[in-house]
């Protein structure tokens, strides 16, 4: 029993710790603040500072222990201040997603990559080159630097895959807030139900953390993002200090979005027709002014600038395996030809070209033109998307069966923009990669979700609401906790695992093989002048044995 209150000791710690990053850069209003993303903020804080301090010094146990502690009396200098809100909806929200970070099994990739990469950061500054040690390297998430954060003394690496169940439970806090929003004068009905759809689909859907990998912190994050947008579009009272905030919002959302997956560089369209639904407000010089020189801005750029460099250092290429970003000739950079052929396998694997044990003759055909369409039905669609698609048509049944009444009523929203843009990523998601885990997850149920909550919000009763919206919350929480209970005792038939005595995921000499050649590699690499950093020598790293 011990075991496990020393864990959740630890993970509690880190999430206060995370709210008390977020309150640097909170507004002091206290209408304004939501604990949810007060959190996406902290998060937002912790990542940039992990990217920019890795270039300074190694995340070790001294580095990361000051953080926290740091972030630990911010949150409690700021708690009367700002942060003695909605205490409900964090202590819920983390008992019961602590569940999801109980386990024996990672994510297929946790060892492959993850696991390594995470791990160079713990024991090294910034390594120039590290894409010729692992093709996953080259592809660094932000969930990575997060996750190196939480290397701490006693619990060791054991916290080093936790780092998408504090994505997801400032995400639920905050859908909880959109749903159970206080002021019913000018209550937005729509929001309420679009954010109600939102948090089922989060917590039936994503019930598994050793699955989030490095996609579905990010579609869960969308699903914020569009709501944000959608707001904002409804909203027709707007002035500066409501467009500020919703900016903010906008721009942290990006931030995180785009760092754990840079290929999510084309969701900052909703940025651009954000400012333009807006320009209005920003014609104004001052405005502008205010706007480029903001904090968040400028925090924005700096973490887009971190992230760039990162990737050039690893790689020799801005954004991997965008080709046209590359430069070539530089000691470390990959072979531009073999940026292309791995551009092509993310194509040919996301069209169902490609599987551990399967691929298809000619790779450049069949990913041309509508070659892949017959055979992407015939082994992903059915059953993958199929069976997805049943599972928001039921969410969708389940709503309108509740929600539904024949009380009518006029409702200010616009969302024929939103369906456009959202369409647009459809098209762009389903030619260049059709993969649920790609952006298909968010982008198939925001089709559905927000015609869904239009219709609801104009055809529906409000007769008994709140304790109709408490009950599918609930529902929600207890179907997450009920498939995570089901997972450990299946866990404890196959592997012995008991998280009520060893709570911690498994760990052996293999796991450690990364670390391993980057030491060996420090110590032979004669041509290092600085400890601090290393440029890989790529005839020393082929000498090396690669095998697990």
């Amino acid at each position: 029993m011990f075991n496990i209150l020393f864990f959740f000791t630890f993970y509690f710690s880190i999430l206060i710790s995370i709210i008390g990053y977020g309150s640097l850069i909170d507004s002091k209003e206290k209408n304004s603040i939501s604990l949810g993303f007060l959190g996406l903020k902290g998060l937002f804080i912790l990542i940039i500072l992990s990217y920019f301090t890795n270039f300074l010094t190694p995340h070790n146990l001294i580095h990361n222990l000051v953080i926290l502690i740091i972030g630990v009396l911010l949150f409690f200098y700021n708690y009367k201040k700002t942060i003695k809100i909605n205490n409900f909806y964090i202590i819920l929200s983390s008992i019961i997603l602590f569940l999801g970070i109980l386990l024996e099994k990672n994510h297929d990739d946790f060892f492959y990559y993850h696991f390594g990469y995470t791990l160079s950061l713990v024991n090294f500054t910034k390594i120039i080159g590290i894409g010729h040690l692992e093709h996953g390297f080259r592809t660094p998430s932000s969930i990575f630097y997060l996750n190196s954060l939480f290397y701490l003394p006693k619990i060791k690496y054991f916290m080093m895959h936790s780092g998408a169940i504090y994505f997801m439970a400032f995400s639920n806090i905050y859908l909880l807030e959109k749903i159970f929003y206080k002021k019913k004068i000018n209550k937005n009905l729509f929001i309420i139900f679009l954010s109600l759809f939102s948090f089922i689909f989060v917590n039936t859907v994503f019930t598994r953390i050793a699955e989030h990998g490095t996609d579905r912190s990010a579609l869960i994050l969308i699903l914020l993002l569009s709501i944000i947008f959608l707001e904002n579009t409804s909203n027709k009272f707007q002035d500066y200090k409501y467009f500020k905030k919703n900016y903010e919002e906008i721009l942290i959302l990006l931030f995180l979005i785009i760092s754990l997956k840079s290929f999510y560089l084309i969701y900052l369209i909703f940025l651009l027709f954000f400012l333009y639904k807006n320009k209005f407000i920003i014609k104004d010089f001052l405005v502008v002014k205010k706007i480029l020189t903001n904090k968040i801005t400028l925090l924005f750029v700096l973490g887009i600038l971190l992230i760039l460099i990162t990737s050039f250092l690893n790689t020799g290429c801005f954004i991997y395996p965008a080709a046209f970003t590359c430069f070539e000739n530089l000691s470390w950079t990959i072979n531009k030809e073999e940026v292309v052929n791995m551009q092509l396998w993310y194509e040919l694997w996301s069209k169902a070209g490609a599987t551990p044990n399967y691929r298809v003759d000619n790779p450049l055909i069949y990913t041309q033109n509508f070659n892949w369409v017959s055979n992407w039905f015939s082994n992903y669609f059915f059953n993958k998307v199929s069976d997805f698609i049943l599972v928001l048509i039921l969410i969708s049944v389940i709503m309108i069966s509740v929600f539904y009444g024949k009380q009518k009523r006029k409702i200010n929203i616009d969302i024929s923009l939103f369906l456009f843009l959202i369409v647009v990523l459809f098209v762009e998601w389903f030619f260049n990669h059709p993969s649920l885990r790609y952006g298909g997850y968010t982008i198939i149920a925001l089709l559905l979700f927000v015609p869904s909550s239009f219709y609801l919000a104009k055809n529906s009763t409000l007769n008994n609401l709140d304790k109709k919206l408490s009950i599918l919350v609930l529902i929600s929480f207890a179907f997450f906790s009920a498939k995570n209970i089901l997972r450990i005792i299946d866990e404890n038939k196959k592997y012995e695992y008991n998280p009520i005595q060893y709570p911690f995921y498994s760990l052996n000499k293999s796991s450690f093989v990364y670390d391993k050649k980057l030491k060996e590699l420090m110590k032979h690499n004669d041509n290092h002048q600085n400890k601090k950093i290393l440029i890989i020598n790529k005839e020393l790293l082929k000498s090396l044995d690669t095998k697990k």
